[in-house]
C-alpha cells in the first residue's frame, strides 16, 4: 500500500497518510513511537541532504493526535557532533518550536543486537531508544548515493546505529549490511521527503539539489523504495540493496496498490552516480594487476616508463583549497587512510578500502570521487 502526492508543500504529508487510511492505521494510543528522519550532516533541507523539519513536525503532530508518545531520533555521519548537525540542519529549535522531544542517538544507551540470518554482519550496536519503541516511522530524503546509487527507507535505518559502529557495516559490506539490519529492525511506516531531493555523483551529502515535488508513503520499505527509484527513472532491481531486500523476502518490487498520483505524473530524470558495482571493479586490485600485466611489458619494449595507476584510474580526489582543516574526514576514516602532512590533506591509497565515508563526511566538497 503506497501513496504518492505531487506537491511542493511539506504540509501535504497529511494527504499522503490520509490516502493510507490515516495515522491511526499505524499508531495506537499509548504506544511509544520513534520518528527517524535523515539528518546525516549539517546542511539545510533545501540542499536536498536532510529531511525537512516542518514535515517531521507534521508527522509528530499526527502521531500525538493518536494518543501516542513520540520522539525524533537520529545519529549523523561519524564523527560529526549531533547537536551541531541538528542546529545547522534547521533542527536546533525543534523541541522549542514544535514541542516534540529530539534525541541524539549517539548519546543514547547502546545495545548489541544479534542478526541471526546476517549475510555481512551477524551483530551490531543500536541505540536503546530504537528497541524500546513500539513503532518506527522512517522519514528519508529521496537522493542519490555514490556507493548505493540511491539512499531511501532501507538505508536510512542505518542511522539507528550510533557513531563509529556504522563503519562496521561499510567494512563488512554495505548493501548486504543494510539488508541485514532491516531483517531485525522493522520500520512500520515510511514517508519519503521528495519535495527537494539530491542527485549527482556526490550524493548523499555533496550532490546537487533537485526539485522532485513528491511525497511517497507506505507500510513496506522495499515497496516504497522501489516506487521512489522508478520515479527518478531507475530500475529498483539495479539498486543492489533494494534487490537483495526483495530477494530476502522483505517486500515486493512490483507494487499493485498505489494511491494518489501515478508514477508518470511525478517522474523526474536525475543525474545518477556511476554504477557502484562498476566503481568497485574499476578500483579493484584485480583490474589494476591485469592492466599492468598487459601494459608494462609493452611499454618496456618501447623504452617507456611503466604505466602510472593515476593515468588510468582516478579514485579519490582532494582539493586542499576547499579543505577547512576540520579533521572530520581523518577522524571518520575507518582505516586511517587520511592524514595531514605539511598542512595538506593526504590520501594513502594502500590503506584505503574505498568505502567513501570521507566523501560523505566532507560537507565542504574538498573530497571527491572520480
Amino acid at each position: 500500500m503506497i501513496s504518492i502526492v505531487k506537491t511542493k508543500s511539506s504540509k501535504d504529508v497529511k494527504k499522503a497518510i490520509e490516502l493510507l487510511g490515516g495515522m491511526e492505521n499505524f499508531v495506537k494510543k499509548g504506544e511509544h513511537v520513534l520518528v527517524k528522519p535523515n539528518i546525516c550532516i549539517g546542511k539545510r533541507s533545501e540542499t536536498g541532504a536532510v529531511t525537512d523539519a516542518e514535515m517531521v513536525a507534521e508527522v509528530c503532530e499526527m502521531v500525538h493526535s493518536c494518543g501516542a508518545d513520540v520522539v525524533v531520533g537520529e545519529s549523523p555521519i561519524y564523527p560529526w557532533n549531533g547537536k551541531k548537525v541538528f542546529e545547522e540542519a534547521g533542527y536546533g529549535d525543534f523541541e522549542e518550536k514544535y514541542g516534540f522531544k529530539m534525541i541524539n542517538l549517539d548519546d543514547d544507551e547502546k545495545v548489541t543486537i544479534k542478526i541471526p540470518n546476517g549475510v555481512a554482519i551477524k551483530q551490531n550496536v543500536v541505540a536503546k531508544t530504537v528497541l524500546k519503541s513500539d513503532k518506527i516511522i522512517n522519514m528519508p530524503v529521496l537522493k542519490t548515493h555514490l556507493q548505493t546509487t540511491l539512499t531511501l527507507s532501507l538505508k536510512n535505518i542505518k542511522g539507528i546505529v550510533p557513531g563509529r559502529y556504522k563503519h562496521y557495516i561499510h567494512v563488512k559490506g554495505l548493501d548486504d549490511g543494510i539488508v541485514d539490519l532491516n531483517t531485525v529492525i522493522r520500520s512500520d511506516l515510511q514517508i519519503v521527503d521528495g519535495i527537494i531531493g539530491m542527485h549527482g555523483k556526490r550524493g548523499p551529502t555533496g550532490g546537487k539539489a533537485v526539485e522532485i515535488g513528491v511525497i511517497v508513503a507506505g507500510d513496506n520499505r522495499v515497496e516504497v523504495d522501489s516506487i521512489c527509484a522508478r520515479i527518478v527513472g531507475i530500475d529498483p532491481m539495479k539498486v543492489a540493496h533494494i534487490r537483495k531486500a526483495y530477494e530476502r523476502g522483505l517486500g515486493d518490487i512490483d507494487v499493485k496498490d498505489v494511491r494518489g498520483s501515478s508514477i508518470d505524473d511525478v517522474r523526474v530524470n536525475i543525474e545518477v552516480p556511476l554504477s557502484p558495482t562498476l566503481m568497485r571493479f574499476l578500483i579493484s586490485n584485480i583490474l589494476l594487476r591485469t592492466i599492468h600485466t598487459i601494459a608494462d611489458p609493452v611499454l618496456s619494449l618501447l623504452g617507456r616508463n611503466k604505466l602510472k595507476i593515476g593515468a588510468i584510474v582516478k579514485e579519490i580526489k582532494i582539493d586542499n583549497r576547499k579543505c577547512r582543516r576540520c579533521m572530520a574526514c581523518v577522524k571518520g576514516c575507518p582505516v586511517n587512510a587520511l592524514a595531514f602532512e605539511g598542512g595538506e590533506l593526504k590520501w594513502d591509497r594502500e590503506r584505503c578500502i574505498f568505502c567513501y565515508c570521507c566523501v560523505e563526511i566532507c560537507k565542504y566538497g574538498a573530497i571527491d570521487v572520480q
